[in-house]
């Protein structure tokens, strides 16, 4: 097996505890039964809380710092093949999942029965396999994420949903409701909502004429932005900008 344990144990830290520029022979990773605090890992800052699990290669130079009181279950191994399907960092894991194999591993390794050590290895293997699904959802979800940034950013945002699908490679109702899962409102909505911030913003600077926002903000005439305006509002573009 390509997976080779070398320790299994539990600690803690104390609030404001620090470790600087830490590196260790073998990878490691590390369950946080509670607390929260700040990793940095060749110097990438992560945030972790608790049920989250660290990962880190034998190549990192880390750092801590402990927000709050921490548990954690640290797991030691070694690894040639499984860790290239993983990256260093933090990974946040639901319902237990992680809590229920560390404890198991804790479990194995502290009573020591027939076999331990090579189920030991098959645990840690599972847990790997958990941060790689973990991690893919996750990427999946970059690009819905990326969307919304390149959406928020623009004074102007002219792409469609057809656009949109057809960039990113996703199925028209896939995106749609990939997106409506994340934001709770639509493409559309979403677009509409930011051309409104964009408006407001535009109003409190006083430099501009409602005309001239509905230009700048891509509504296709200033009629249509006063409506929509006060649809979103609940009054109009000319009473809050004082006029």
């Amino acid at each position: 097996m390509d997976i080779q344990l070398e320790s299994v144990f539990s600690m803690f830290y104390q609030p404001d505890e620090c470790i600087s520029g830490f590196s260790y022979s073998s990878h490691e990773m590390i369950y946080f039964c509670n607390g929260c605090g700040r990793v940095r890992i060749n110097k990438t800052d992560y945030k972790y809380e608790k049920n989250s699990v660290l990962l880190m290669k034998n190549t990192d130079i880390k750092d801590y710092v402990a927000e709050s009181y921490t548990e954690y279950i640290c797991i030691r191994f070694k690894s040639k093949k499984e860790i290239q399907m993983l990256q260093s960092g933090i990974y946040p894991l639901g319902n237990n999942i992680a809590h229920r194999l560390f404890l198991r591993i804790v479990e194995e390794y502290t009573n020591k029965k027939l076999r331990y050590y090579d189920l030991c290895n098959v645990i840690i293997v599972e847990i790997l396999i958990q941060l790689e699904r973990e991690s893919r959802v996750e990427n999946k979800d970059k690009d819905i994420y990326q969307l919304i940034n390149e959406i928020d950013s623009s004074l102007i945002f002219r792409k469609n949903v057809f656009d949109i699908s057809k960039e990113m490679n996703y199925n028209y109702d896939y995106l749609r409701q990939k997106f409506k899962k994340i934001t709770g409102v639509s493409i559309k909505k979403y677009i509409i909502q930011q051309r409104i911030r964009n408006a407001c913003a535009l109003l409190e600077e006083k430099n501009y004429s409602c005309t001239e926002i509905a230009q700048m903000c891509g509504f296709a005439s200033s009629s249509q932005f006063s409506r929509i305006f006060k649809e979103e509002m609940g009054y109009s573009p000319k009473f809050y900008h004082g006029e």
